[in-house]
């Protein structure tokens, strides 16, 4: 392991579970579905803010054509739809996370998601890689803001500097910077501007590239 590295703090969609493309998916079905054409649009200025904040957004551009309520039915009734499999992970999630605990290296999750992550982790086989997981509901402020993840490096007991954060979206990426962590990329279906990737200590393909990373 890299000699400035006493832990890891992942984000969890997108990260290690490939669950932005259902998401996406699932969005523009409703977008069709309830005659909102600006959500489809949206989608992208939404992944990697917690729900909370999504809302409002969705809200603006429903601008009472349809209940937020029916917004939320619609989404859930079509992720489901789209998950007669389960989950799946990205590639080398297993990987990473076993090199990680074979060398001692604690770990966390810090997510913008609040009530779907205990199901997330158990159906995948993940929960038992983490010794804390910290989601939107914990926090007083969501991505982009850096709550998250200095509450994860203060429950592992490491200063955010000794600490990598993986994260795959902007609002992610901004929220691991501004906790002070050594911050890796690993990109999924949102291009990131090379402004804000600039400050990240790495930036690689997959999490096999991670961990290669991680032991040289």
């Amino acid at each position: 392991m890299r000699s400035s590295i006493e832990a890891v703090v992942f984000d969890l969609d997108g990260v290690l579970i490939d669950s932005e493309r259902i998401y996406v998916e699932a969005w523009l079905k409703v977008a069709e579905e309830l005659h909102v054409e600006e959500l489809a649009a949206a989608y992208p200025e939404v992944i990697g803010l917690p729900f909370d904040q999504i809302e409002v957004i969705v809200k603006e551009l429903l601008n009472g054509r349809v209940s937020m309520e029916r917004f939320r039915a619609a989404m859930g009734a079509a992720v489901q739809k789209l998950l007669v499999n389960g989950f799946p992970l990205k590639t080398g999630a297993h990987d990473v996370l076993q090199f990680l605990q074979t060398a001692g290296v604690p770990c966390a999750v810090a997510t913008s998601s609040t009530t779907s992550v205990p199901a997330k982790l158990r159906d995948t086989g993940l929960e038992n890689y983490f010794r804390h997981v910290v989601t939107r509901d914990q926090v007083a402020r969501g991505k982009p803001d850096p709550d998250v993840y200095l509450a994860a490096a203060e429950r592992l007991g490491v200063a955010p500097r000794l600490c990598v954060a993986v994260e795959d979206s902007e609002p992610g990426l901004r929220a691991a910077l501004a906790a002070g962590m050594q911050v890796v990329h690993v990109p999924d279906i949102i291009a990131i501007s090379a402004d804000l990737t600039g400050g990240c200590s790495l930036v690689c393909e997959d999490l096999l590239a991670l961990r290669d990373w991680l032991q040289n």
